[in-house]
């Protein structure tokens, strides 16, 4: 009997509470969170210390580093916009990422126009087409724009409508939809409405629609190359420079395949940036996209404003001096801005 009394007690007790694995570790995560940030501490610290007190070549070199690192994900097609935006704001405070500034001097520049540094010259005959939001350069015996001229600032985005479809310029009533339509080539607008509608509004709607600010396109190319450089130059920049100034248009070859209405099938398509700095300094970006290309990475189409002058036979930037156009016509800058 005294045997089975002892078991009954033995088999009352209760097995000791465990505590919860998630309230045991919690403290531990905390732990290693608060030493994460202590070490990350540490390395800014560390690096702006090399970076302040370092030599020219150090500081060269972390500019380098530092703009390489932050170049991909901010200029990559499937990065999202806002996180983008934090890699543009990071970009920026880098010294040396404004690239080559030249002396912009006085510019001859006036309030509002789309022009820096005096109206591109041409060595065939062009026709003027002004409109409210853009001036057209137009080539009224190719029946094609060599230069469509924007500028663009960071003033409160305007809204309005439109149905990108090519309207006949009453100007240049020969320039049809149909006479840029052969296959897969169509006609695309070369100044993007959105850009255009943001800055102007309505006016800006119209403006983008007429046949004159068209070129014939692959959807392809309009809506993956062409597209994102438009979005990085004429919604992007304004955001984040203030004002900019922009430069499109198409490029033809001597050869280049012509459509039954006369009109050529473009080789690639130009795109210019114009910035002054805060110092009053001039800078430029220059691309220039295949009109077969498909990337969406704009470090691929980076060239010279005097390589886009050869292809084109325009002179930007004519009132600069002699010396400081050269020196900014035949740089490339290494990256996009």
């Amino acid at each position: 009997m005294a045997t089975k009394r002892a078991k009954k007690k033995t088999s009352k007790k209760r097995a000791p509470r465990r505590k919860s694995p998630s309230k045991a570790k919690q403290p531990q995560k905390s732990h290693w969170l608060r030493k994460l940030v202590v070490a990350l501490v540490l390395i800014i610290l560390l690096l702006g210390s090399i970076y302040y007190f370092g030599s020219f070549d150090t500081r060269a070199k972390m500019e380098r580093t530092a703009l390489a690192a932050l170049n991909t994900p901010r200029t990559h097609g499937a990065t999202p916009a806002p996180i983008a935006a934090v890699f543009d704001l990071l970009y920026d405070t880098i010294p040396s990422s404004e690239g080559m500034v030249v002396e912009g001097g006085e510019l001859g520049r006036n309030e509002g126009s789309p022009f820096l540094a005096g109206i591109p010259q041409s060595r065939q005959a062009i026709r003027t087409l002004p409109q409210p939001s853009y001036i057209n350069l137009f080539l009224e015996r190719s029946l094609q724009a060599a230069c469509i001229a924007l500028h663009l600032d960071d003033s409160p985005r305007q809204k309005a409508t439109s149905n990108n479809t090519p309207q006949v310029d009453a100007r240049m009533p020969r320039l049809t939809a149909q006479a840029m339509t052969l296959g897969k080539w169509k006609p695309h607008s070369i100044a993007p409405a959105q850009a255009l509608i943001g800055q102007h509004g309505s006016r800006g709607a119209t403006d983008a629609q007429l046949a004159t600010n068209y070129a014939p396109m692959t959807d392809t190319f309009a809506t993956s190359a062409w597209q994102k450089a438009m979005r990085e130059l004429t919604l992007r920049y304004p955001k984040r420079f203030g004002e900019v100034w922009i430069y499109l248009g198409p490029v033809h070859h001597a050869e280049s395949t012509k459509l039954s209405s006369g009109i050529a099938l473009p080789d690639a398509f130009y795109a210019i940036a114009l910035d002054l700095t805060d110092e009053g300094g001039l800078r430029a970006l220059a691309l220039l996209l295949p009109s077969d290309a498909e990337s969406q990475n704009l470090n691929d189409y980076r060239t010279s404003i005097s390589q886009i002058e050869k292809l084109t036979g325009l002179q930007f930037l004519p009132e600069l001096d002699l010396s400081i156009r050269d020196t900014l016509g035949n740089y490339v800058s290494p990256s996009v801005w």
